[in-house]
């Protein structure tokens, strides 16, 4: 009986059941905030006590930032409250166009936010010659604002109570793209992309605090783009996008690989390290602390959201991948965090099988294993987390951006 029994047992335990399966929970939104036009929020800071977003507005007015849209876009950051309340906002914007791209918190409490600005050019109205009829004396109207492109990099420091302290900006030969601050000591550190007609680069610049900016760095010449960046204890910087052009005498393995990159504090490129497989064009979209990266593999018939966890450039401690319609995001905590929009089943989650593609997030473990999974009502454009509050995530239904808190 003994026998039969301890049979039993062994054949219970081999059968391929999950160990430890998940059900996916659903989140809800803290708050809602909708917009009318092409807004983004493109970064999410925390400290303590609040949830800062930032992000580019094209909407006329909003309920949620104060005052009226300056040139065809404007900046802004707002400050919430870990339960939702809103506390402050802050538009960024004047008759030029700007965005503002991404934010970092200096040891004063200040916020130093990132963007680009054009230079407007008002075009003036042409006096209706005297021999065109005009019987009801209809007063022609001035042409609309048209604006130069994006070539001015802008750096606004702003209070944690939501006063705009400084500003300043530097003129840049392309047009630029801004994606990530960090800050090092008494400068400030800037990391994105360059566009000359159809060609490419990334580059790095620093800046003091007061506003004197370095030279412009780039990083490639044709293909590389840069998505996002960490600073190290020794200065350094490690940047992550994609390439398919020689970096370092590292030719491409395909059409474009996923690259981090290791830059010094004065903006030269000291080492690559490329991911790629076979027939894949592959891009990392964000890092975090403890070189944890996120991204996406693009096959011929599909897409992966990828997420690895390295000890070193080139040294990946544990990866998974799932079937997707997006690129994967990540942020670092006690555990890994990850979102996509999911297109298949995810193993270890039981009957999750999604009759169309559904956002997710997910929390994996200290060899990537699955903890908990949630599905989130729209797709996340922003991640990051904190001991105080847990895991945020800013959704963008196309109509509203939601805060969704995991704790």
């Amino acid at each position: 009986m003994r026998k039969i029994f301890a049979l039993f047992i062994l054949v219970v335990a081999s059968l391929p059941y999950p160990v430890n399966a998940a059900t996916m929970k659903v989140t809800k939104s803290l708050i809602e905030l909708p917009y009318t036009k092409s807004d983004q929020v493109s970064d999410v800071l925390l400290t303590p006590v609040s949830i800062l977003l930032v992000g580019t507005t094209e909407s006329p007015s909003s309920t949620w930032i104060n005052g009226a849209l300056g040139g065809l876009s404007d900046g802004f950051i707002t400050s919430y409250s870990s339960i939702g309340a809103p506390m402050w906002n802050l538009r960024l914007g004047g008759a030029s166009d700007e965005i503002a791209t991404a934010a970092a918190i200096d040891n004063d409490g200040s916020i130093w936010v990132l963007g680009a600005s054009s230079s407007p050019v008002t075009a003036t109205t042409s006096p209706t010659p005297a021999k065109v009829l005009n019987p009801d004396n209809v007063i022609i109207d001035p042409r609309q604002q048209t604006a130069t492109p994006l070539k001015r990099i802008k750096i606004w420091q702003v209070s944690n109570t939501g006063n705009l302290l400084n500003s300043f900006e530097f003129l840049s030969e392309n047009i630029v793209n801004p994606k990530k601050i960090l800050i090092s000591g008494s400068n400030l550190l800037v990391v994105g992309n360059l566009y000359e007609k159809n060609l490419v680069s990334g580059f790095s610049t620093s800046a003091t605090k007061s506003g004197t900016f370095s030279p412009i760095i780039k990083v490639g010449s044709k293909s590389t783009s840069l998505n996002d960046a960490i600073i190290n204890s020794d200065g350094t910087i490690t940047a992550v996008g994609t390439s398919g052009e020689l970096l370092m005498k590292v030719k491409p393995l395909s059409k474009a690989d996923a690259v981090t990159l290791e830059i010094s504090s004065t903006g030269a490129l000291q080492q690559v390290a490329r991911a790629t497989l076979k027939s894949t064009t592959r891009n990392w979209s964000s890092i975090d602390s403890g070189l944890l990266q996120a991204g996406k593999v693009s096959y011929s018939n599909k897409t992966e959201a990828a997420v690895t966890k390295f000890s070193a450039l080139n040294k990946p401690v544990w990866n998974v991948r799932y079937l997707s319609k997006s690129t994967a995001l990540a942020t670092a905590s006690k555990n890994s965090w990850a979102t996509f929009v999911s297109a298949g089943a995810i193993k270890n989650i039981t009957a999750w099988k999604p009759k169309s593609s559904t956002a997710v997030l997910l929390e994996l473990g200290k060899k990537g294993e699955l903890l908990s999974a949630y599905t989130l009502a729209a797709p996340a454009v922003a991640i990051t987390s904190n001991n105080e509050i847990g895991t945020v995530v800013i959704t963008d239904s196309g109509v509203s951006f939601g805060l969704v808190v995991v704790n």
